[in-house]
């Protein structure tokens, strides 16, 4: 089976258990611990999907770490998944379920990155320009790139506003040297 496909059926059926037991913001809040960690934790993303780790031992690593943090239903999914063999595609299955999430209420999500941590006044107006700009609230979450020298770079969804100085300077040199060579 493809791996979207599966990804996306194991998404949807978390969301729609969560929707039929009223949990959907827990769940969501699940959701989003699990990806934070996949994404930022090298080492928990490498311990699901090793072939050398038995389910037995990654349920009982699961169930350690998460199940006064998570909800029932979402330690649930995830035995759910040891049992099918299909722990490999819990990364893909969060962004899926959150992109239903977002679907259904409205919110987009958005990227952005900046040369130097933000304030919660910075992520505020940030809010605020997305709402007025795209018509309906962002859930944004925010990167540190040093390399930007400066500014920032704003993706919602499929858009990108890159105000960033390196592009800037990337930008000016391109100019000066075509300009140059004519």
């Amino acid at each position: 089976m493809n791996e979207s496909k599966i990804s996306v059926r194991y998404a949807k059926a978390l969301f729609s258990s969560a929707v039929e037991r009223n949990l959907l913001d827990d769940i969501k809040k699940d959701i989003d611990f699990l990806l934070h960690l996949l994404q930022t934790q090298p080492r928990f993303k490498e311990l699901l999907s090793s072939p050398v780790v038995k389910a037995k031992g990654k349920g009982e690593f699961l169930n350690k770490i998460f199940k006064d943090q998570c909800q029932q239903l979402t330690m649930d999914f995830l035995h759910l998944l040891l049992k099918n063999n299909r722990e490999v595609f819990l990364l893909e299955m969060c962004l899926n379920f959150q992109s239903l999430f977002s679907k259904l209420t409205g919110i987009k999500s958005a990227k952005l990155t900046t040369a130097i941590e933000l304030d919660n006044t910075q992520l505020q107006k940030f809010n605020q320009i997305i709402q007025v700009h795209f018509g309906s609230k962002a859930e944004v979450m925010t990167m540190v790139d040093e390399n930007l020298l400066g500014g920032f770079i704003l993706k919602v969804e499929d858009q990108q506003l890159d105000a960033s100085v390196s592009t800037q300077l990337k930008k000016m040199r391109r100019e000066l040297v075509s300009y140059i060579k004519n």
